[in-house]
């Protein structure tokens, strides 16, 4: 089937942030059915988002958003000790063991089981959400539990992904056998749905007879010079994972993958579906420090959006600037899709405006404050605080952005 410009739109970064914009905008006139929107509590967030960053990186030295930051969980710099120890014989294979680590652990930011928590027994470190899918994450491919090569345990091999065992997974990621086993198998099933996606591309995954995903990274470093494109990783990524993004809009035989159509939207079939990719985002972010150590800058990373998630949308509703409108009746199946995209892209746009705010405020321009720096110096710790805290909708905003048609969203069971 002949691919539209229209459909190849919804893969463009820019497209995720048009559509969200216009969403917003929406809200802001004739309205929305399920949210409201109040941008005069933006100002109370932007305060509370400078508290937060200068408490955190009090010189404005900010390194970028990413699941690095949950591998230091505890404030432990365990790659560098895991580097240190592997002693890399080159910028090439520190790269490529660095990237899987990046993708796997953005890939493995799923579903989990209520109230999880992991602990890192090495230092004592607990921690939940994000940060424990990090951690186990982490340790799984410390122990080589993903790698196919006893003497190279530092690696992720897609038949490894295809093969991986729920007994192996209840105990990497310390959950239980028997009252998690449907979210074992779901993960089981998700791990074999990257490995397989790998294999079908072995000329962006494969060298020789090894299949990895951080080999991408590698190609893309010899052809790109000092810079790999952002915007270029992230199509690649979209691209050859493609049968793992499973559950979104469809057109035709495409499949959108984190994608979903809005009926309040549009008239054309693609009009109607708001983009927001967030798994393959949320890998291009992972992947910048990967292609740092390597020698490498990763450009054009103000094209991403902000991740459209529970823990940004939570910064928005806890200052009243989003608030989800519950009718006396349950929505219909359509209609709780629609409160899903309306949530998910009224974020990324709140984000967006929230960062030029700070930007004015500070009289930085956007080169000097990046919005992954802003992502973690603010957003994602103040949004991380509130949901541990609690608040009104913090119990529901899972459920609503959580479905269940796409596994791989990370906003908790």
């Amino acid at each position: 089937m002949e691919t539209s410009n229209s459909t190849l739109d919804l893969f463009r970064p820019e497209e995720i942030r048009r559509r969200s914009q216009d969403l917003l905008g929406v809200a802001g006139s004739v309205g929305l059915q399920h949210v409201d929107v109040d941008l005069s509590g933006l100002s109370d967030i932007l305060v509370m988002l400078l508290e937060t960053t200068r408490e955190n990186y009090p010189d404005f030295h900010i390194p970028p958003y990413g699941v690095w930051r949950d591998f230091e969980a505890g404030d432990i710099d365990r790659w560098s000790a895991l580097a240190n120890a592997r002693a890399f014989e080159s910028a090439e294979e520190l790269l490529a063991a660095a990237a899987d680590l990046a993708i796997l652990g953005a890939y493995m930011k799923t579903m989990h089981p209520s109230g999880w928590t992991y602990e890192d027994q090495m230092t004592e470190t607990r921690v939940s959400g994000n940060q424990a899918s990090a951690l186990a994450t982490f340790h799984m491919f410390a122990a080589g539990s993903f790698s196919s090569e006893m003497t190279d345990p530092y690696r992720v091999d897609a038949d490894t992904l295809i093969r991986m065992e729920k007994d192996e997974l209840a105990f990497g990621l310390q959950w239980d056998l028997q009252d998690d086993v449907d979210l074992l198998e779901a993960m089981q099933k998700h791990l074999k749905r990257l490995g397989e996606a790998l294999a079908l591309r072995p000329d962006l995954f494969s060298k020789g007879d090894v299949t990895r995903p951080g080999l991408l990274a590698v190609e893309l470093a010899k052809e790109s010079g000092e810079a790999v494109s952002a915007n270029v990783i992230l199509d690649k990524l979209l691209e050859a994972l493609a049968p793992v993004w499973v559950g979104g809009a469809q057109t035709g035989d495409i499949t959108l993958g984190d994608s979903f159509r809005h009926s309040g939207t549009g008239s054309a079939e693609t009009d109607t579906v708001i983009p927001f990719h967030m798994a393959a985002q949320e890998m291009v972010y992972a992947l910048v420090e990967p292609f740092a150590w390597a020698g490498f800058e990763v450009s054009e990373l103000e094209l991403l959006t902000a991740p459209a998630d529970d823990v940004h949308a939570s910064v928005f509703l806890k200052a009243g600037v989003l608030k989800i409108r519950d009718g006396p009746e349950a929505p219909t199946e359509d209609g709780v899709r629609d409160r899903m995209v309306e949530i998910r892209a009224i974020t990324i746009a709140l984000t967006d405006k929230l960062a030029d705010l700070l930007r004015r405020e500070l009289d930085v321009p956007a080169e000097q404050l990046p919005l992954t720096c802003i992502l973690e110096g603010g957003t994602s710790r103040l949004g991380t605080r509130f949901l541990r805290e609690g608040f009104g909708e913090s119990e529901k905003l899972g459920r609503y952005l959580n479905p269940g048609a796409v596994f791989w969203l990370p906003f908790g069971a």
